[in-house]
């Protein structure tokens, strides 16, 4: 009998980033700019996303229509800061860690990095034993 347990996913991944023009993101030296994130198969990602979903269910509660745009990505930031293992070959400022993560994704003049984590955080698929780097 087959164990599907074989082909569970990986619990991070790397995204190699990619500018507004599409091209990949380098620093001085050549090296290629990545985000390594947990995703959906990992506790890491299912505890943030239940901070998320909470968080969503309590401004509901409370009879507010609909949440403020700055409210709903500050949201989104601190969900994709708390799947963020590590900024690979770039810094942000002289934040570090998680208080760097939430910063970079809050920009909004490089707000295409949290752009390209979300739509690819949720992808499983970047997170199979055969996926290369996203």
């Amino acid at each position: 009998m087959f164990d599907i347990s074989k082909i569970g996913v990986s619990a991070t991944t790397t995204i190699e980033l990619e500018g507004p023009d599409g091209e990949l993101l380098v620093d001085d030296k050549g090296k290629q700019l990545s985000v390594t994130v947990y995703g959906p198969g990992s506790k890491e990602f299912q505890k943030a996303q239940g901070v998320k979903n909470r968080a969503i269910l309590e401004f509901v509660r409370k009879g507010s229509a609909k949440m403020k745009d700055h409210e709903q990505r500050e949201l989104d930031c601190e969900f994709l800061a708390s799947c963020t293992v590590s900024f690979n070959n770039f810094t942000y400022k002289d934040k570090t860690g998680a208080e760097a993560f939430k910063a970079a994704y809050l920009d909004p003049s490089i707000g295409f990095i949290a752009d390209q984590i979300n739509r690819k955080i949720g992808d499983w698929e970047n997170f199979t034993q055969k996926s290369d780097k996203t």
